[in-house]
């Protein structure tokens, strides 16, 4: 069956100093298909990540989203990571705001939809990952688990 390739990695090199971390990566994933990267700690899943949203410099390769190269920089690479949602280890949510102000917020500001329907489409996506019941709590008083899953949310509603 043929690939229709949504995200393309040639040959990608990143090194921290000495430390090689991604060495000669070629992966190709397809439009609608689920890949999970597994591995030690310290082992480059994070970086990978990374990398594919430009959060990170390779310093060799070529990454490919969607048929184009990764943009560099400016209006391109904005746009880019307005559509890449990413949940991070820390999930960086914003403590002074609550889950459901979290997972709307860039609805509003990077998506620029109304208000009333980015909370709309934020109610939904926190019953999709079990959570609706917590929207209007702050993350301190979510569990690390519940906190994860606000975080996809929000990584979904983008």
């Amino acid at each position: 069956m043929a690939v229709d390739p949504l995200i393309e990695l040639r040959d990608v090199n990143k090194h921290f100093g000495e430390l090689h971390v991604l060495r000669d990566i070629n992966l190709t994933v397809g439009r609608g298909e689920v890949v999970v990267v597994i591995g030690p700690s310290g082992s480059g899943k994070s970086t990978l990540c990374r990398a594919i949203n430009r959060l990170e410099t390779i310093e060799s390769g070529q990454i490919v989203l969607d048929g184009q190269p990764l943009p560099d920089e400016g209006k391109p690479l904005a746009r880019l990571r307005a559509d890449v949602g990413m949940v991070f280890q820390s999930f960086n949510l914003f403590a002074h705001k609550t889950v459901l102000q979290n997972v709307s917020l860039g609805q509003v500001k990077v998506r620029g939809r109304r208000k009333e329907d980015a909370d709309r489409r934020s109610r939904e996506l926190l019953d999709r990952v079990g959570v609706a019941d917590q929207a209007d709590k702050y993350p301190a008083q979510l569990s690390g688990g519940q906190q994860q899953r606000v975080a996809i949310a929000r990584a979904l509603a983008m």
